[in-house]
Formats: structure tokens, sequence, C-alpha cells
């Protein structure tokens, strides 16, 4: 199976069951609306963002098709712009492919490092997708199975409206 092999180990010990799905396509400009029809569950997007000073590391998770105000994730967190961050920083922090970045990667952040913020319309959503931190393949979990997966990992996670302050 495409992924990383720690992906599967943590997915087996964590009793994580998935479906898996392999493209010769990247899943990062898919809009096959009829393949997702097929799997029949939500496509996540996740970005890997840092704050101005560079010392604060976030992943952001929502609805792939859900705009996400980058505005609103400066004023949540308080500490000036927060950009993309760097493929030093993701080597550094959780080990990952730009593009195939997913919940999956904190299995790599053994020091906690990186805030994780979740657009709380996810609740609503049964089956999400995630790449297995690498490219041409999508393992589908359970919503309940995803926050096992952040409650295990020991990183800090919150949902909350990635759109919208009120």
């Amino acid at each position: 199976m495409i992924g990383q092999k720690i992906v599967y180990q943590k997915l087996d010990e964590l009793e994580v069951k998935f479906s898996y799905y392999e493209s010769p396509r990247d899943f990062s400009n898919e809009d096959d609306g009829s393949f997702w029809k097929q799997i029949n569950a939500t496509r996540c997007k996740n970005l890997f963002m840092r704050n101005h000073k560079g010392n604060r590391h976030f992943l952001i998770i929502s609805d792939y098709y859900r705009d996400v105000d980058i505005r609103i994730l400066e004023q949540k967190f308080k500490k000036g712009k927060i950009s993309f961050a760097s493929q030093k920083r993701i080597d550094k922090w959780i080990k990952g492919v730009p593009g195939a970045i997913s919940v999956f990667n904190l299995f790599n952040d053994t020091e906690n490092h990186v805030e994780v913020f979740i657009d709380e319309t996810l609740k609503t959503k049964p089956i999400l997708t995630f790449l297995p931190n690498e490219l041409n393949a999508l393992l589908a979990i359970s919503f309940d199975d995803f926050v096992k997966i952040l409650k295990n990992s020991g990183n800090h996670f919150e949902f909350l409206n990635l759109s919208d302050l009120a």
C-alpha cells in the first residue's frame, strides 16, 4: 500500500478501520465528482501553517470545498500574520510531502508541537478522507476514528468555525 509505514502501524495499533483507494493521479487536483460520490466520504483539506515568528505551527483541517479565511485564523491565534510553512518546517515537525499533508502527519510529531484546528462542520460528516502522508493513495476513516487519532496524538486540537467568527 502507498503511504508512510508509520501511518499503517499506528492505524493498526489504534484499531482504526479504513478503506484504501489508489489513483494514478495524486488527488491534489482531483475534481471527479463521480469518484467522491462513489466512495461516499468527505474530502478533507489539510493546511500546514506557521505564525510570523515561526515558533508556532498549525494543522488546519476542513472540508475540501469549504473556504478557510486566513484572517479569521489570524484573529483566533492573535499572533500576527500566518502563512504556509516551508518544506524545511514540514521536514522538522511532521515529515511530509507538500500536497499530501494530513492528520496522519501527527504520528511524526513526537514533540506534540503542532496545534490542530478543525472546522466544526466536519462533526456532521460520518466518513472523512486523508492522504497517507504520500500522494496517489487515499484512506477513508470514520469521524469517530478521526477523533480517536487526534486524542491519541497528544497534540492540542480544537474544533471551530473556520469561515466565520460569529
